[in-house]
């Protein structure tokens, strides 16, 4: 078991039933899914084939490639033209991704204040603009540049703001008020 799940389990859930009036440990507040986006910078394959690898390297899972169908006038037919990538990691994958985030990508970041609040009560997005932060893309810089920021989505099983916090704090996600 991954350190970060480990913790989640002995950790996270224990603090969660002493801290509330939960009947049964199903249902306790986890982290379902996180979803991950490279927008590609322009309409080109060699910018989505970029994203596809980055993509790739910073999870360890196989993207696949978000499009959509633009209509030529002259030929009345419709091509397809991709617009970015997008993977989703569960189970053991969403918590080594989440370690590896916390640990390693946000200490790097310069000036970092924190995340903000959380608006909704079961998804928590941000942006995170400087892909380099994840060292592996470093020694590929040429291939990587011209990339915009990682578009991140984490999909808590919660049913209210509070019950989100109280997970983000207990899995040390940096919410600032």
């Amino acid at each position: 078991m991954h350190l970060y799940k480990n913790h989640y389990f002995n950790v996270v859930q224990r603090d969660f039933i002493l801290c509330s009036n939960i009947a049964t440990p199903s249902t306790l507040p986890t982290p379902e899914k996180i979803c991950l986006y490279l927008e590609t910078p322009s309409v080109n394959n060699s910018s989505a084939v970029s994203s596809l690898c980055a993509l790739k390297i910073i999870t360890g899972q196989i993207p696949y490639v978000s499009s959509e169908k633009v209509k030529v006038k002259r030929h009345k037919k419709s091509k397809t033209h991709p617009i970015g990538c997008k993977v989703t990691l569960r189970g053991l994958q969403l918590y080594k991704f989440l370690f590896k985030f916390m640990f390693n990508v946000l200490p790097r970041i310069r000036q970092f204040e924190g995340l903000k609040l959380p608006l909704h009560r079961s998804v928590y997005c941000f942006v995170l603009k400087d892909i380099f932060a994840f060292e592996e893309l470093i020694p590929l810089f040429p291939y990587f540049e011209t990339l915009t920021g990682l578009k991140c989505q984490v999909f808590f099983g919660t049913n209210t703001k509070e019950d989100m916090l109280f997970l983000g704090n207990g899995l040390q996600l940096c919410f600032v008020p």
